[in-house]
């Protein structure tokens, strides 16, 4: 189903789309200002993709912050007697570029899913997240990962702390050669080096590659973990999006905040991924709300370089008319044209520019329309 309008054009077409979708499956718009208490962000600065916070001082003498995360203003906002909850965003967020030396300011569009998160609402998510992408392009994929298998793997092997972010880092780069040297530094048994290595090597194709990964269950997290993953990859196959999914463990995100399925998603033509989420019961608790939490966010400016290459056509039908025609005939084909999902130029004329349109309707005196 597409939630587009064939009537607006670039990413006012897209974020329209995007916000229909959301409310016909029960999101509601939360909307927010532009500045938060700085201690918000302070606090929880490791869970921020951009570490880098810009600040003001409001007249009263407080320590304000340019938001450069939506999520983190939600989740504080978030009640127990209100859940569930569901709700979407169009926000701009503000990260201080220090290469460059100015400020950079961005366009978030994402959804956030408060309650009891099943296998059904979790679908929901990943279904959502990719609609979100097909509304830009056919041809994106999505990244799927779980918390669970990589914190249980890494519990086995039994490292401290700074060497279990070596670790994830080796693991995030896919580094097999440099995660077996330092498997070999710290003597990690052989059955926990191979699952740790599977975590690099245990990667395509949802559907395809799940079965490989359950050889990677060494507990009762990561067995829950493979349990959900198996559920999901099903109900995503029933709606065939099973060649949309990727299974990749190396899709890591902060283990202090996040729990469970995370996920990036991408799109053929813009180098890194547009669109992230997981599960985050972690965060939300932090903030005393005993429930679970997961939503994602599209950075429509990363789009730019891709933004909706160029159409084959300026208009799907260019309808020709005489000036002996009745106006409100004219007007009623051109709706019927536009109800259809297509897009119409209607002109007494044939302009002198060249036009590119998929068919021409040529409407008689009578009001009835010849294609050609």
């Amino acid at each position: 189903m597409s939630f587009n309008n064939a009537g607006l054009c670039g990413d006012e077409e897209y974020v329209l789309g995007l916000r229909r979708m959301y409310e016909a499956y029960g999101y509601k718009k939360f909307k927010m200002s532009k500045f938060e208490k700085y201690d918000l962000y302070l606090e929880n600065k490791s869970f921020l993709r951009h570490g880098n916070i810009i600040t003001v001082t409001d007249p009263k003498g407080r320590l304000l912050a340019l938001k450069p995360d939506i999520t983190l203003s939600i989740v504080k906002n978030i009640r127990a007697s209100s859940l569930p909850e569901k709700l979407y965003y169009i926000e701009n967020v503000y990260i201080a570029d220090t290469d460059a030396g100015d400020i950079k300011e961005t366009t978030q569009v994402g959804l956030e899913y408060f309650g009891e998160l099943d296998v059904r609402a979790l679908a929901e998510i990943l279904m959502l997240a990719a609609e979100s992408l097909s509304q830009v392009d056919e041809k994106y994929r999505i990244a799927v990962s779980h918390m669970g298998f990589v914190s249980e793997i890494l519990d086995t092997a039994g490292m401290e702390e700074i060497e279990r972010e070596r670790m994830l880092k080796l693991i995030a780069e896919k580094n097999l050669h440099g995660l077996r040297e330092l498997c070999s530094s710290f003597c990690v048994d052989k059955d926990t080096v191979e699952r740790l290595c599977g975590l690099i090597t245990v990667c395509g194709e949802l559907g395809t590659v799940i079965k490989d990964a359950e050889k990677l269950v060494c507990g009762n997290i990561s067995r829950a973990s493979f349990d959900e993953l198996v559920s999901l990859s099903d109900i995503l196959a029933s709606f065939g999006l099973s060649n949309k999914f990727i299974l990749d463990f190396s899709v890591i995100n902060d283990m202090n905040y996040y729990n469970g399925l995370v996920f990036q998603g991408f799109i053929n033509g813009v180098p890194k991924s547009v669109l992230s989420g997981g599960r985050y019961d972690k965060l939300v608790r932090r903030f005393g709300v005993e429930t679970s939490a997961a939503g994602f966010a599209v950075s429509t400016d990363l789009l730019d370089s891709f933004k909706y290459r160029a159409k084959e056509y300026d208009y799907d039908v260019f309808l020709l008319y005489s000036e002996d025609c009745s106006p409100s005939q004219v007007l009623s084909a051109e709706r019927e044209i536009v109800a259809s999902g297509e897009r119409c130029l209607a002109l007494p004329y044939e302009p002198e520019f060249a036009l590119k349109y998929k068919k021409k309707a040529i409407m008689s005196t009578d009001g009835s329309l010849k294609y050609e």
